[in-house]
């Protein structure tokens, strides 16, 4: 179920084109739908004469020869009784699923976020048998061997349900990756636990054989280390190609160190461990490659829709926060430890170009503005709570799970502990399956949302469960994203799309003319979703005159490529171009050709008000193609097209 989703049933996918692909999803909804829309036909001619072969367009995005690619997937958790398919409490079902798209899409390595089995703190006849926290945990590293397998590697950080000291010894020794990159290292004694255990699931899940050598993704892991010697392993970092990744464990450590997790003789706690790591993170994020991103990624969130706790805290205020009872779920009054490390951790995050923050704990996806609201200087984080892979399906606001939360139905932690000051929500999903495809290249960064609808039918009103495994029809749903060389702009429902203007590195100037975000979509609190549109440039090649513009965060229905109406324009140096965008196979189209509807007209001078979607043209007195658009890609000025 999606808070920004199309209501239309039935719609088939369109073409292939630029950033997204026009994928509208049947799915039972909440909030405003899409219309279907379909392709421009028709049309006169444009500035330029037409070519017998299209000028090839530069390679961007996913078809550039530098781009590379890695996956982002969250809590493996299986709480039903083992259907044959999912041992151990693991939903290995489900992760079998997502390795096979990992696979397909060519990804480097893929990336978890925690929670690797759901009985891996503790002895469990959950699964129908006797089980161990350990072999929860084996289960889950056995079966990534399908990745390395195909050459792809496999990073992944503790959860809450992975917090034992115990848990965090294995962990260290069942993916000695986190320490070296080294994978399909799984020491074989791993294997063995598994298959001496009671393991009914032979015929429907068979355990993956051990096999092929091993090898090494990443670099720079001694260098990076980790914050203090109980965290050897748990929370790590290491660089690959043009990025820098980091991982903060804030659970239970090895037992190596007990007395704290930075040397300082501070004892540990849940609520204090990521604060203590920040000198440790900081430095680490510094040194990331020059001209390079950075990503961080944890369990845990640092403002959450559903559970309360998060990285920093058991809460997302500033400071302690005193609760009032709750007369709505009969919880008593009490006080909640406060994020007080949690504005200098998105200052630093901000400050070294680290944009992205992914976390899970949730089993939904979030996409929000994560913000400081102290009183030093601003600064903001794109947090991406990602969907979970997992039988257990939350629903946001609904903070009681335990009988304990003093948070009222339906109202957002944001508002409740911070005022309505620390987040601005863009998009979210819930009930479903789901993982990310992250693509870098150079300079930007774009990210697809996939997700399967789970449908689950049974539970506690805030634990919604699936008992059987289902087959996963993946679609994408969104794709947002950035660049080192653009700019953000967050706009609320109503705000002008005409604040959005760049340069290029050529010196290409954007600027949006007409258009405004009316996005009428709500979370489940009735808090407003806001779009956050972004451009990136690669620069001018010989099929262009001008600097390639990536546009991401126009649209603000999930499923559906279509974004309100705009016009884009770009200033170009030389000939009579039209405006561009590459088609599916990596040729320069006109810009039009890919709108959701409207009709193709040419138009020799400035745009005007009035002119409808389809309309194009060129400015030669102020040097500027334009054109009306309903969508996000990739854009230049070509001519011969």
């Amino acid at each position: 179920m999606s808070q920004n989703d199309d209501k239309n049933d039935g719609l088939e996918p369109g073409a292939t084109k630029g950033i997204d692909r026009r994928e509208f999803i049947k799915r039972t909804a909440i909030g405003a739908g899409a219309v279907a829309a379909t392709m421009v036909t028709g049309g006169c001619g444009g500035s330029s004469s037409a070519s017998s072969v299209p000028p090839v367009a530069a390679a961007v995005g996913t078809k550039s020869p530098t781009a590379w690619k890695f996956a982002v997937m969250a809590d493996t958790q299986w709480l039903a009784a083992d259907d044959g398919k999912n041992p151990n409490t693991s939903a290995i079902g489900l992760i079998t699923q997502l390795n096979q798209q990992f696979i397909a899409q060519g990804v480097k390595f893929a990336v978890q976020v925690g929670d690797l089995a759901d009985q891996a703190y503790g002895a469990s006849t959950e699964a129908g048998y006797a089980t161990t926290a350990l072999v929860c945990e084996d289960t889950r590293a056995v079966f990534a061997q399908s990745l390395y397998n195909n050459g792809i590697g496999f990073f992944v950080c503790r959860g809450n349900h992975d917090d034992t000291a115990a848990t965090a010894a294995e962990f260290a020794n069942i993916f000695p990756q986190t320490q070296n990159g080294k994978m399909n290292a799984t020491p074989t004694a791993t294997f063995t636990a598994v298959s001496g255990a009671p393991y009914p699931d032979t015929a429907n899940q068979p355990l993956p054989a051990q096999s092929g050598s091993s090898f090494t993704i990443g670099s720079n892991f001694s260098t990076i280390g980790s914050p203090s010697n109980n965290l050897k392993g748990l929370s790590y970092g290491f660089d690959y190609n043009n990025a820098r990744f980091v991982f903060i464990d804030q659970f239970t450590p090895n037992a190596v160190d007990a007395t704290g997790v930075d040397g300082n003789g501070s004892a540990y706690s849940m609520n204090t461990t990521a604060k203590l790591q920040q000198t440790w993170i900081t430095n680490t994020l510094a040194g990331k490659p020059t001209g390079g991103h950075a990503f961080v990624f944890s369990h845990k969130g640092l403002i959450t829709q559903q559970h309360i706790d998060v990285l920093f805290g058991a809460c997302p205020a500033d400071a302690d926060f005193a609760a009032a009872a709750n007369t709505t779920t009969g919880a008593a009054a009490k006080t909640y430890v406060g994020s007080t490390g949690l504005n200098a951790f998105i200052r630093s995050m901000s400050s070294n170009s680290a944009r992205l923050y992914f976390c899970g704990h949730d089993h939904i996806h979030n996409r929000s503005v994560v913000k400081t609201t102290d009183t030093g200087s601003a600064a903001q984080v794109t947090h991406v709570l990602c969907q979970s892979v997992s039988s257990k399906f939350y629903t946001p606001n609904e903070n009681d799970t335990f009988g304990n939360s003093n948070v009222p139905a339906a109202t957002s932690n944001d508002a409740f502990f911070c005022g309505g000051k620390r987040q601005t929500q863009l998009s979210q999903e819930v009930y479903a399956v789901g993982y990310y495809i992250v693509t870098v290249d150079g300079a930007t960064v774009s990210v697809d949302y996939y997700s399967a609808p789970a449908y689950p039918s049974y539970g506690s009103p805030t634990e919604n469960l699936i008992t059987t495994t289902p087959t996963l029809n993946f679609t994408k749903r969104e794709t947002f994203g950035y660049s080192l060389n653009g700019k953000q702009f967050v706009l609320g429902n109503g705000d002008s799309f005409t604040t959005v203007a760049d340069t290029g590195p050529s010196g290409t100037t954007v600027a949006i003319l007409s258009g405004a975000n009316n996005n009428p979509n709500s979370d489940l609190s009735g808090r407003k979703f806001y779009n956050d549109v972004n451009t990136g440039w690669y620069t001018k090649t010989s099929s262009t005159v001008s600097d390639i513009l990536a546009l991401w965060g126009m649209g603000h229905t999930l499923g559906s490529d279509q974004t309100d109406t705009f016009t884009l324009s770009l200033s170009y140096s030389s000939g009579s171009p039209v405006l561009g965008t590459p088609d599916g196979n990596g040729n320069w189209i006109n810009a039009v050709d890919q709108n959701l509807g409207g009709a193709k007209k040419f138009v020799q001078g400035p745009w005007k008000s009035g002119y409808a979607l389809g309309t194009y043209g060129i400015d030669t007195a102020t040097k500027t193609v334009w054109a009306v658009l309903n969508y996000n890609s990739y854009f230049a000025a070509v001519a011969g097209i």
